[in-house]
């Protein structure tokens, strides 16, 4: 044993290897920098679902627990290897819980943690009760969106507020504030507000478009060249901002944050064009007379048959269904976008906006206050509700739906 190998060469041997050892094991790849970004966290019935900016070959950390703080250190339940969106499941209605993630990668140590975002699930009942608010302004509200912690609406006359999301405040928001500045001398009415994971962008019906990180202070972005009257706005993987408006008008922007033109697209028809969604991978836009169009890209569009030619105002996607509203109560649905069947009337009220809840539930707005929702989406399945006596233009889907109108109308419901 150990012949011809003198003792002090294998001790040698040893000490110069064994840090080498030492070393090639300690070379882990370096920690995330930052946190995970644009994380929300939506309440649904016994669930919550949450989502982030996800990047290719991260591992995703998910600490919970019930209260109002958690931490690496102080959690009920960690989950690893979780993908956006994913949806926590078990929860107890009527508790409140804190939720942070954090990532490593490719077997690093985790980096920095994400702030604590809190949610209270629990069963909605959009038909009762519905809280009207004090109107925000004599202006009619034309559109609102949620980004996960702040709700945005805007409307005629460059009117834009915003207010904090609270589960617990009786309206779904602490309060209202007014934009504190707006470019000089802006003055459009403003027709449709999307949150697209960074930052809020708003549209003018005279195609000029906003841009908010904060939701108070709005600078300019790139204005729609020649556009007709724009009524509504979407965005999509890509990323991929699409605008549309009268005349069947198209227009496409892949500037990350319409900072680069617009650019018109064909729509192939010359109908007004007054709602666009990005729904299921797809944009889908609608219109006068029944009009629907599908696009994969922003770019080619694909005239559909609805079955109607009553207006239609806005569309939207939940539990394999496709669905759009309009005017006197018109409901069509598809379960592939391009097979469009007309649903039995639940109201003859115009519905100007619908969304798909985190309850799972399709929920309408329309004239008059009227309200109707649906758990499946189907025909016959629809419920009637009210609130107030107004005319509610849009909906925003959240624990707590935020409906705005005409007058500076918002209601709310839990």
């Amino acid at each position: 044993m150990w012949k011809g190998v003198p003792l002090m060469r294998i001790a040698r041997t040893v000490t110069v290897f064994l840090p080498l050892l030492l070393s090639a094991c300690l070379n882990q790849p370096s920690a995330p920098a930052t946190a995970p970004s644009n994380f929300t966290v939506t309440a649904g019935e016994n669930r919550a679902v949450l989502t982030w900016d996800s990047q290719p070959g991260i591992t995703y950390w998910l600490y919970y627990k019930a209260g109002s703080s958690v931490s690496t250190s102080s959690h009920d339940y960690i989950g690893a290897g979780i993908t956006s969106p994913y949806v926590v499941t078990g929860l107890a209605n009527g508790t409140q819980y804190a939720f942070i993630i954090n990532a490593s990668d490719n077997g690093s140590k985790t980096g920095p943690t994400t702030a604590v975002m809190t949610a209270t699930p629990r069963l909605l009942n959009p038909s009762v009760p519905w809280t009207v608010s004090t109107p925000l302004s004599g202006q009619a509200l034309n559109s609102i969106a949620y980004s996960g912690s702040y709700y945005v609406s805007v409307g005629d006359g460059a009117t834009v507020f915003s207010a904090p999301h609270s589960y617990t405040a009786t309206a779904g928001v602490t309060a209202w504030s007014a934009a504190t500045s707006l470019p000089a001398g802006f003055s459009a009415d403003l027709s449709s507000v999307l949150f697209d994971g960074s930052r809020f962008i708003a549209l003018g019906m005279d195609g000029s478009t906003l841009l908010s990180s904060d939701t108070l202070n709005w600078t300019a972005g790139t204005a729609i060249a020649g556009a007709p009257t724009m009524h509504a706005m979407a965005y999509g993987a890509g990323p991929v901002y699409i605008a549309v408006g009268d005349g069947g008008a198209i227009f496409r922007n892949t500037g990350g944050g319409v900072s680069s033109s617009w650019q018109a697209e064909s729509s192939g028809t010359s109908q007004n064009l007054y709602g666009v969604s990005y729904v299921n991978g797809q944009f889908i836009a609608v219109g006068a007379a029944g009009t629907i169009l599908t696009s994969s890209d922003g770019s080619t569009w694909t005239l559909q048959t609805s079955g109607t030619n009553n207006n239609l105002r806005d569309v939207t996607y939940g539990l394999d269904t496709y669905v759009a509203v309009g005017d006197a109560g018109t409901i069509v649905s598809s379960a592939d976008a391009g097979n469009w069947n007309v649903q039995a009337l639940a109201t003859t009220q115009s519905l100007n906006s619908i969304c798909f809840g985190p309850d799972a539930q399709f929920i309408a707005a329309g004239t008059v206050g009227t309200l109707i929702y649906s758990t499946s989406g189907a025909d016959g399945t629809w419920s009637a509700g009210n609130a107030g006596s107004q005319d509610l233009y849009s909906i925003a889907p959240a624990d707590v739906f935020i409906a705005v109108g005409a007058a500076g109308t918002n209601i709310s419901g839990k």
